[in-house]
């Protein structure tokens, strides 16, 4: 999709300052409102139908891994959005599921379901519009799949279906971001989503070092494989 491709370049100059705050908002606002409309124009284009509906929320016990710029800024959104009471909720749930993920080891996690942090109690995201980009480009052509696939995470073999094409144009858009931030000296390394937010709310440290062009998520991992091997589903 020509869409996919011209992104490369509006990418380079979104993150080429991201190092300030305010640009990586905003940088992160333009990569995720094009992965949208890719994603989108890619539904239409292929008559796709998707079975993700409001509340359906099995593909949100999956290991989910983000980069320190979506990290940084959904901490940046959870600070500006949610009282200090509901952040302080999303802490306690950010540390139970690290230690659990400690505890477990990366390669069990994959096979064992566990509440995103941010799934609320009706089953929707409370930061859906700051959602991760794998969340966005998740979906499902059978929700039947999905449900066995919550009802026996260990089995491997099972896999909700997703569509090729918008799967591609997604992957597309994720990748030439990645390639923008390299190109702007920055880290884009993929981290499980509760050791990078807890840390990114937490520890200025982890700003500091990926400004500087570092590795930002080190403190909250400790205890657990480095090797990262991407989402359970993509």
């Amino acid at each position: 999709m020509a869409e996919a491709s011209a992104w490369g370049k509006e990418a380079r100059e979104a993150f080429a300052s991201a190092r300030e705050p305010a640009r990586l908002a905003a940088a992160v606002v333009t990569f995720y409102r094009r992965l949208d409309e890719v994603l989108e124009a890619s539904v239409r284009a292929h008559a796709i139908h998707v079975a993700c509906t409001r509340g359906c929320s099995f593909c949100c016990h999956l290991r989910l891994e983000v980069q320190p710029h979506e990290a940084f800024a959904l901490a940046a959104w959870l600070k500006r959005r949610f009282t200090p009471e509901s952040l302080a909720r999303v802490i306690a749930r950010l540390r139970a599921n690290a230690a659990k993920t400690r505890a477990m080891g990366r390669e069990a996690r994959k096979r064992t379901n566990l509440a995103c942090a941010l799934l609320a109690e009706d089953g929707t995201c409370s930061a859906y519009e700051a959602r991760p980009a794998q969340c966005r480009r998740y979906h499902s052509l059978d929700v039947e799949s999905c449900k066995t696939f919550y009802a026996n995470p260990a089995n491997e073999v099972l896999e909700s279906p997703l569509h090729p094409a918008a799967a591609h144009n997604a992957a597309v858009i994720i990748t030439h971001t990645q390639h923008a931030l390299r190109d702007a000296g920055l880290n884009s390394e993929n981290e499980d989503i509760n050791f990078a937010l807890l840390e990114a709310l937490e520890n200025p440290k982890a700003w500091r070092r990926w400004r500087n062009g570092k590795a930002p998520f080190v403190e909250q991992r400790i205890g657990t494989a480095t090797a990262s091997d991407g989402p359970r589903k993509t």
